[in-house]
C-alpha cells in the first residue's frame, strides 16, 4: 500500500472501519528482528555517503555527512530524488548551477542529474530519498 491513497481503518476515526479486511491483509510470520534491519552500504567512492536500500521498490535513502570544506560527488540517479538538510549548511552543485542549503530546507533533484555536495564552514548533514525507475 506504499503507493496508494487507500487506507484500511480499524479505529480511532468516525470514517468507515473495515476490521475484517484489515486482519485479512496482515502477515503473522514470526522472524528475528535482524531479518528486518536494512544494512548500510557505501554509496559513493568516499566513506561520507551511506546507502540504505530496503527490500522495496518505492525508495532508497542516502545519508551524507561532510566535514567543513569537504565535497562529495553523487552519480546520476535514474529517477527523481528529494533531499532534506538536517544539520549545518552547504551547497548542492550540478552541471549548470548550484544552490545554498541550510538545515531544514528541502530540495528536489530531477532524474539523471549528477550532483556535488559541499559543506560550508560547519558540518553538513543531508538525507536524499530517491527511486530508480
Amino acid at each position: 500500500m506504499a503507493n496508494s491513497d487507500n487506507v484500511i481503518r480499524a479505529g480511532l476515526t468516525p470514517k468507515l472501519r473495515d476490521i475484517p479486511n484489515l486482519v485479512n491483509t496482515l502477515t503473522y510470520a514470526a522472524a528475528p528482528a535482524s531479518r528486518h534491519v536494512v544494512k548500510p552500504l557505501p554509496f559513493a567512492a568516499s566513506s561520507t555517503s551511506t546507502l540504505y536500500d530496503p527490500p522495496i521498490s518505492e525508495f532508497s535513502v542516502v545519508t551524507t555527512t561532510l566535514a567543513p570544506g569537504q565535497t562529495e560527488g553523487h552519480r546520476k540517479i535514474d529517477g527523481p530524488s528529494i533531499t532534506i538538510a538536517v544539520g549545518g549548511k552547504g551547497k548542492i552543485r550540478w552541471a549548470d548551477g548550484s544552490l545554498d542549503v541550510v538545515r531544514g530546507e528541502v530540495v528536489f533533484i530531477g532524474a539523471d542529474i549528477a550532483i556535488d555536495l559541499f559543506a560550508a564552514e560547519e558540518k553538513f548533514e543531508i538525507y536524499r530519498a530517491f527511486v530508480e525507475v
